[in-house]
């Protein structure tokens, strides 16, 4: 059939025909039938098209059911199956899918959801709370490095000394300071009676300062019946904000790589990489980072070397001053325990102490740097969620070594999570942990507790908070009157109690933010200096 203007149309007949002869066809009405050649057409077309479609059907199912294409049927299915219903939980909020907390523990980078999913992991049930489980899970640090054949090794070792694995242990990191700092740290400690394990991270041994390599090359030498240090002469590869390279003839280090902690730094062969089945050391896996951040990938592996039965201090080596043996302090929850977790009965076997500062002092909220580390980390909703907390200082913690280990971990995979690189960032870290990243039913799931120590009731007080008056004022710091303050080291007869006013505390931290204490532990370290050299032969 062919258009033909007028609305008719002209069909082309192929029947033997006189070539003039040509049919013209009237206009069909509504009474005149189509002719039943294209009738005929499009109904043979539609039985062929679906003719096809059953033979594609049957060929389809066929592959689908064939035990050769079996592992694939899930990929061309693509359609799923609805998910169940589920009940509601009584008060009006559904479940935690499973999905949503798996998604808590590897979703490293939403802030909003992860906090928007914590927040709803409490329920009620007939108007009593039951907040449900959350335990996250932190990878070893050593996981950052891309074994290629073989798993990544620890093959950090000690320039000075050896590790004994039965030994309680003090862990800090030190480096770049003069000689009166680790003579106070260690001096004291020492005149305490402690004879386990002093565990250092210090400069590279060309960049000690004078007297110090001496100094701690004797300590490393003692007998099992002494008190030992084990120092790690590290080589830091430190840069400025900007990124250039610190050298230690850099004005910028300020006569230090790590620029006293205040540059981003890396530190290689810490692991092996894994090459060829060799042992050979990795580059840093991480991103440069302040020292304070990367400090805590040394604390796990030293952590490593002690037995379960061990207890282990991590301390600030510049500001701390011991009065007593820590580990030989009754250590126990503070009374009434208002700051404390909600967990079963402290297990002596696996216990974590963490230590607060003055909390009538400074919150997160009211100290600008708590608070800045915290959000610079978290984001604005995490510091909200803990912003009426007591500070809980990072530069002090204490406990059984399988806790200490667990606690790096944490720590550790905090800075994978946020890449903090604020100097202070760890305190952060520190804090948030506690109060809304997991870490006590982390530890919990490894049967270890955690106690929470307000400031001057546990083995380590922490005076910084207190500096808006003299310590002697607050009635803390006294000349004791009965001998009891007198050491072999002078004889001031100074002495700094815990906050019931009659216990010594066991560890200073901070001490030099208070101008009395200040002076007379400098006095102090100066006599222990003198002693040291005389009992050395030297001058």
């Amino acid at each position: 059939l062919q258009s033909r203007p007028g609305g008719g149309s002209v069909m082309q007949t192929h029947a033997k025909q006189p070539a003039t002869t040509t049919t013209i066809m009237k206009p069909q009405t509504a009474t005149q039938p189509r002719p039943s050649f294209k009738h005929n057409t499009l109904q043979n077309t539609l039985i062929a098209s679906f003719a096809l479609a059953v033979i594609l059907l049957v060929f389809s199912h066929h592959a689908l059911s064939s035990p050769a294409n079996n592992t694939d049927k899930q990929q061309l299915l693509s359609v799923p199956l609805p998910p169940p219903r589920r009940q509601a939980a009584k008060g009006g909020l559904p479940p935690i899918p499973d999905s949503v907390k798996q998604k808590l523990i590897n979703d490293e980078h939403d802030e909003n959801y992860l906090l928007a999913a914590m927040g709803n992991l409490d329920t009620k049930n007939n108007g009593a709370e039951a907040a449900a489980t959350f335990i996250p899970s932190f990878p070893l640090p050593s996981y950052a490095v891309p074994a290629e054949s073989v798993s990544s090794e620890i093959m950090l070792q000690p320039t000075f000394g050896s590790h004994r694995p039965q030994q309680n242990a003090v862990l800090a990191f030190a480096e770049g300071y003069d000689l009166s700092v680790y003579v106070t740290f260690i001096e004291s400690l020492k005149n305490t009676g402690f004879t386990g394990d002093v565990v250092l991270a210090v400069s590279y041994v060309e960049g000690l300062k004078t007297g110090v390599d001496e100094y701690l090359k004797w300590y490393s030498e003692q007998e099992d019946d002494s008190l030992r240090v084990i120092s790690y002469a590290l080589s830091w590869e430190c840069y400025k904000k900007s990124g250039v390279r610190i050298l230690p003839n850099n004005k910028e280090g300020r006569g230090s790589t790590t620029n006293h902690g205040f540059s981003d730094c890396k530190i290689h062969g810490l692991y092996s990489d894994g090459k060829d089945n060799t042992l050979s050391r990795s580059e840093d896996p991480r991103e440069a980072r302040p020292v304070a951040t990367a400090r805590y990938e040394l604390y796990w592996i030293w952590s490593r070397q002690y037995h379960e039965n061990s207890s282990i201090l991590i301390i600030d080596a510049r500001d701390a001053y011991f009065q007593s043996n820590p580990f030989d302090f009754p250590s126990s929850p503070s009374p009434g325990g208002v700051h404390l977790p909600v967990n079963q009965q402290t297990n002596e076997e696996c216990r974590l102490d963490l230590f607060e500062e003055n909390y009538e002092a400074v919150n997160i909220a009211k100290s600008q740097y708590n608070s800045k580390w915290v959000k610079t980390a978290y984001g604005q909703k995490a510091l909200k969620k803990i912003s009426s907390k007591p500070v809980i200082c990072s530069g002090s913690t204490m406990g059984t070594q399988h806790a200490i280990e667990l606690y790096s971990i944490a720590m550790v995979a905090q800075f994978d999570k946020t890449k903090c690189k604020q100097v202070g960032c760890d305190q952060g870290f520190h804090n948030y942990l506690f109060y809304e990243g997991g870490l006590e039913p982390f530890l919990a799931s490894h049967s270890c507790t955690i106690n929470v120590h307000k400031q001057g009731d546990g083995a380590v007080n922490n005076l910084a908070a207190m500096r808006n008056s003299s310590l002697r004022l607050q009635g803390v710091l006294l000349t004791s009157t009965d001998g009891k303050a007198r050491s072999d080291i002078a004889d001031d007869d100074i002495v700094v109690l815990n906050s019931d006013k009659s216990t010594p505390s066991p560890v200073l931290h901070q001490f030099d933010r208070d101008t009395e204490l200040k002076v007379v532990i400098r006095k102090r370290s100066s006599l222990m200096l003198t002693r040291w050299k005389s009992s050395n032969g030297i001058a």
